[in-house]
């Protein structure tokens, strides 16, 4: 491996995070597996190498569950992304670096979370790296597993079965539990 392909000292020194508008990152989120925003976006980071954007992070609302789980304010950490090209490791840097920014400009912010999708080949590795705590799967607590909507006619997902059109042939699929990591950002009084 050369110098070039570790995330190391000079790569850290020439890039940075930066809040940005949403509608900048339009670009890196649809090359996301998920490939869409979050629907309530709190904030928005471009990662660059010099002037170059090379990133993005975006943090959004979490479920309306979440709050209540942790019982303060939580931001759910809900894109990631960064150019194929970049060093490995430079995931974790970057969020170390949105948290940082995180703790200083937003003082009301006691947690963050995220999911690792196993069904994406996520496991979560880069939470652990970024020092996050595991924290569960999203159907620990549920007594009966999430589905799925699929159109078989055409193979396209659905999450609720009222979005779906009225002609569709349905198909149910159970949902894969994701693995949940959360950070906590400061301690509640």
């Amino acid at each position: 491996m050369t110098d070039e392909a570790k995330f190391d000292r000079h790569w850290r020194s020439i890039c940075h995070v930066s809040p940005c508008k949403v509608s900048e990152l339009d670009d890196f989120i649809a090359l996301h597996y998920l490939s869409k925003r979050p629907a309530i976006v709190l904030l928005a980071m471009q990662i660059s190498k010099g002037d170059k954007p090379i990133g993005c992070i975006v943090y959004s609302a979490p479920p309306r569950q979440i709050e209540t789980r942790y019982q303060g304010v939580t931001w759910e950490l809900a894109r990631l992304y960064l150019l194929d090209e970049i060093p490995r490791n430079a995931e974790s840097w970057a969020i170390s670096q949105s948290i940082k920014w995180i703790k200083k400009n937003q003082p009301d912010v006691q947690y963050l979370v995220s999911y690792a999708d196993p069904s994406a080949g996520h496991s979560g590795c880069i939470y652990l790296a970024a020092n996050w705590l595991p924290d569960g799967m999203t159907d620990d607590d549920r007594k009966t597993p999430r589905a799925d909507y699929f159109d078989a006619r055409t193979g396209k997902k659905y999450g609720r079965r009222g979005n779906m059109p009225q002609d569709a042939i349905v198909e149910r699929r159970p949902r894969v539990s994701k693995h949940r990591f959360k950070y906590i950002v400061r301690k509640t009084p």
